[in-house]
């Protein structure tokens, strides 16, 4: 059968979690019914289903003999499902639960994760105490794998998709397993009181100790969990929710010794899947920069959007939504996995699929040019595996008020900052692990390490060949004070590369950037100084040239000459102190190193983009960008908007090499919060790229339409136009 997964676009999830007290669960699901669900999915161009055999709240949705049936079911909801797919020639796919259950507190308390205190927690989204089953006890061995296997047996599907697994995962359990297994590998008691915040994390090495264990008992669960499938049917495919993310990072373990971070390669799954959206939010914004990661682990994967707002509920969005995510899934790689959910009685809205149809109308014109098609590598942005684990959050730590500045921050602003600036700026870029980017460093023409706190020994020695060999690197921050383990190194890694030497961190909250002439001439707001909060380094130079200088605030604003954070007196409203005279340190240093340039820029620009997005911070990364990365050198230039996405693949046909450029519109309508919708999309018009090639193009035609497109030939380049792009255009450069 081989791995399907990648030939295999047009998926449906059924979500079918049913509490206890629901009457009549699957009651209208008969035999004919189940035919008639199979008959639509059919004509509705799906591939491949999946559907429940064992939900969030510990049911069966089978005649289990392991597992405890939903006490009002009234069919054989998954055998009659699994019949009348097959029947019919679409693949299934099982889903099934891990770590939740209401049932087995009961039976098996031993089982259960436990607070400090001795309570028993909820799993996951349950409103039930004593729901949360731990990873480390004899729950796996005993229930979970016997209950796979039978359900395996029983159905024999194409796939199994595990949700609430892997993600369930690092909370603290004080359980009896929990110390037992915790002072047998590592000959220490678990941590005490609450887990430190981020900000603090890194000087408290018990808990890093601790979350290294925890998060390491992952992948022997993995191991295991596919294994148990494979060794009943090797054919069937095995999936977990939302593993291989680039901020889901798995540390191998050994008797409770850390040996490295693992890549998705080695997880051995055979692909990567997701529901990433909770509820209502950007699925364009988070399909396009997760899939950027994923597109070069190596792994098919593919990623849900649903026909709702909130999971568990049944309103309906806009089709023309659903095909912009679709359209954004294909721009990157990936297969679509739409979700819908049956009402309780097992049936199903047929108004659902007669949008779906058309959505998957729109996927099944594009697929033929998303097959065997990769990334196109130019601008390599690092997601250290550790760094979106471990350590600090990004953005303002202290200083600005609380009620009225505070935005949400978490450690991957600075990868998602990075990756949305180059994706409005039309920059072809990908996102890389430590181990990817290290065997894949000779095919990038830039590279960029966002405050990635902790890092590889490795990657550092190969980002110092990489530049001496001509490479061009940019380093923001604290990018490499700590090694992998999260243990701080006693000097700085990058000093040679760099230039410098990053030494203790300043006292204030904020600084400002304020550019030297060559810096000032390139900008239109130059002599704005660029606020930036956050920490900053104290830095002396050692061959680097200074291109910025970082202002410390005002005097004043320090209580009395001090400079502990007691001391620190508060200005108006959020507390943005304004910018002082004194040169704290360079904000912006450029070093030539060997054959290749490295930039440093003293703080944490592209988290503080990802979180405030203003035209000011785009226009600095914008110069410090020309200044490594040349319009005039770049693969693609893209004259478009700001909201328009461009990603550029690649691939070998029988008729020879081709490039593949999507386009990708985006308009959001005027909505307060978190609750994104793109309803009515305006087109736009005369967009124009240039890409450099070796040779001179046969053919250029916009897909799906098969229309010529105009373009012109200057012996190095192609100048290709787009009339009109509405939701999603696809150029397809032959020759």
């Amino acid at each position: 059968m081989g791995n399907w997964i990648g030939s295999t676009f047009r998926k449906l999830h059924l979500d079918y979690h049913q509490p206890a007290w629901m009457e009549g669960v699957a009651s209208a699901f008969t035999e004919e019914e189940a035919r008639k669900q199979a008959a639509m999915f059919k004509d509705t161009g799906i591939e491949a289903v999946e559907f429940f055999a064992y939900d969030h709240y510990g049911h069966a949705f089978y005649p289990s003999e392991i597992a405890p049936v939903h006490p009002n079911l009234k069919s054989d909801y998954t055998g009659l499902m699994s019949r009348a797919l097959k029947e019919v020639g679409i693949r299934t796919i099982l889903y099934l639960n891990a770590f939740t259950t209401i049932h087995l507190h009961t039976t098996h308390p031993e089982w259960m994760r436990r607070n400090e205190d001795g309570t028993m927690p909820r799993g996951a989204w349950l409103q039930h105490d004593a729901s949360h089953i731990c990873i480390a006890t004899g729950y796996l061995k005993d229930y979970f794998f016997p209950l796979l296997q039978e359900a395996v047996r029983r159905h024999e599907p194409d796939g199994i998709w595990i949700d609430a697994g892997s993600w369930m995962v690092e909370y603290p359990c004080y359980c009896q397993s929990c110390h037992e297994r915790y002072a047998a590998d590592t000959g220490y008691e678990l941590p005490t009181g609450p887990m430190p915040d981020a900000g603090v994390e890194l000087d408290h090495p018990d808990w890093i100790r601790w979350r290294l264990w925890r998060r390491g008992l992952i992948a022997p669960y993995v191991k295991d969990l596919v294994h148990t499938i494979k060794e009943i049917s090797p054919e069937t495919l095995v999936a977990e929710n939302n593993l291989g993310k680039y901020f889901y990072g798995v540390p191998k373990m050994e008797q409770g010794q850390f040996v490295k971070w693992l890549t998705p390669r080695e997880l051995g799954l055979d692909w990567l899947s997701c529901d990433p959206v909770h509820f209502g939010a950007n699925h364009e914004m988070i399909f396009s920069r997760e899939g950027r990661y994923q597109a070069t682990t190596g792994l098919p994967f593919d990623y849900m959007n649903e026909r709702f707002h909130g999971w568990g509920e049944w309103q309906i969005r806009s089709h023309t939504d659903w095909k912009l995510e679709m359209a954004t899934i294909l721009a990157v790689g990936a297969r679509g996995f739409f979700a819908d959910q049956p009402y309780p009685d097992g049936t199903l809205e047929p108004t659902v699929y007669r949008d779906l149809e058309k959505v998957n109308a729109f996927v099944k014109e594009r697929e033929a040019f998303t097959l065997d098609a990769q990334p196109v590598p130019e601008v390599a942005v690092l997601a250290s595996l550790p760094s979106n684990v471990l350590g600090p959050t990004a953005g303002a730590e202290w200083g600005r008020d609380k009620h009225w500045g505070a935005l949400p921050k978490y450690r991957t602003d600075r990868v998602d900052g990075a990756s949305l600036w180059l994706t409005e700026a039309g920059i072809q870029h990908l996102i890389y692990d430590e181990e990817t980017l290290r065997n894949q460093l000779d095919r990038q023409s830039l590279v960029i390490i966002p405050d990635q706190c902790l890092l590889e020994e490795a990657t550092i020695t190969a980002l110092e060949r990489y530049v001496e060999a001509g490479g061009q690197l940019i380093v923001t921050g604290r990018s490499g004070l700590w090694n992998e383990q999260g243990e701080r190194r006693t000097a700085d890694p990058f000093a040679k590369l760099l230039g410098l030497v990053r030494k203790g961190e300043l006292p204030a909250p904020l600084h400002y950037w304020r550019a030297d002439s060559k810096l000032d001439a390139q900008m239109e707001y130059g002599q704005i100084k660029l606020q930036a909060w956050g920490t900053a380094l104290d830095i002396s130079l050692d061959h680097a040239e200074s291109l910025a200088d970082l202002l410390e605030p005002v005097e004043t604003v320090w209580r009395n000459g001090g400079r502990e954070r007691s001391d620190w007196q508060h200005y108006t409203t959020v507390g943005a102190a304004p910018a002082g005279t004194a040169v704290a340190a360079s904000a912006v240093t450029l070093h030539s190193y060997g054959q290749g340039q490295a930039m440093y820029m003293n703080g944490d620009l592209f988290a503080l983009y990802y979180l405030e997005g203003h035209r000011l911070i785009r226009e600095w990364l914008t110069v410090c960008l020309n200044v490594m990365h040349p319009v005039a050198a770049r693969t693609i230039q893209v004259r478009k908007p700001l909201h328009v996405e461009m990603n550029m693949m690649e691939r070998t046909t029988e008729a020879g090499q081709e490039t593949i450029v999507h386009f990708l519109n985006y308009f959001a309508q005027k909505r307060p919060g978190y609750v994104i919708h793109n309803e009515e999309v305006p087109p736009i018009y005369d967009l124009e790229f240039r890409v450099r090639m070796d040779k001179k193009p046969i053919r250029i035609v916009l897909q799906p339409e098969g229309t010529e497109l105009k373009w012109d030939w200057d012996g190095e380049h192609v100048k290709v136009h787009i009339p009109c792009l509405e939701l999603h255009a696809i150029v397809q450069i032959q020759g």
